[in-house]
């Protein structure tokens, strides 16, 4: 591990990629060469997916360029495979960090049939999102990304 990969003290993304690095996440997708992949709790919005920079790092400009144009082609890649998925009727990308001030992007898909579909994911209470896969459907659902993110970048480990 290079000093730039080091985990960052008290960062929880640090640490869930630390958990993740062990095998000790269920909802693990994917590794990249810029990423992780998890297919987040909450799924309201079925295919929602977390992409997790492997790096510490804060702010986008504070990578190399080469660095960044990779994750960009990553979160492209995992957007479609979602997509592919799920037929949503659009994408939605995120990349904030208030919360926690590492590199992560949330890829949401959004349904025609949401009658909140034109607001953001953020304002819709936190008891509807809540909604958990049934564990037949949740591995059904991560083994389809992962063919499809392995069909887009051949080097992702899946397993």
């Amino acid at each position: 591990m290079s000093e730039s990969d080091r985990p960052a003290e008290g960062c929880g993304i640090c640490a869930a990629i630390a958990n993740l690095r062990r095998g000790g996440e269920s909802d693990f997708v994917a590794e990249l060469p810029q990423n992780f992949v998890a297919l987040a709790w909450q799924q309201f919005y079925r295919g929602y997916c977390v992409l997790f920079a492997k790096r510490h790092v804060t702010e986008l400009f504070h990578m190399p360029r080469n660095e960044l144009r990779e994750l960009y082609d990553e979160v492209t890649a995992v957007a479609e495979s979602i997509a592919e998925v799920t037929r949503p009727w659009k994408m939605n990308y995120a990349c904030l960090g208030n919360v926690e001030p590492h590199v992560h992007w949330h890829l949401i898909p959004r349904y025609q049939s949401d009658p909140r579909r034109t607001e953001p994911i953020w304002v819709r209470p936190d008891r509807e999102i809540r909604v958990a896969l049934s564990e037949r459907d949740r591995s059904a659902l991560i083994a389809a990304l992962r063919e499809q993110i392995k069909s887009r970048i051949g080097d992702a480990r899946i397993a």
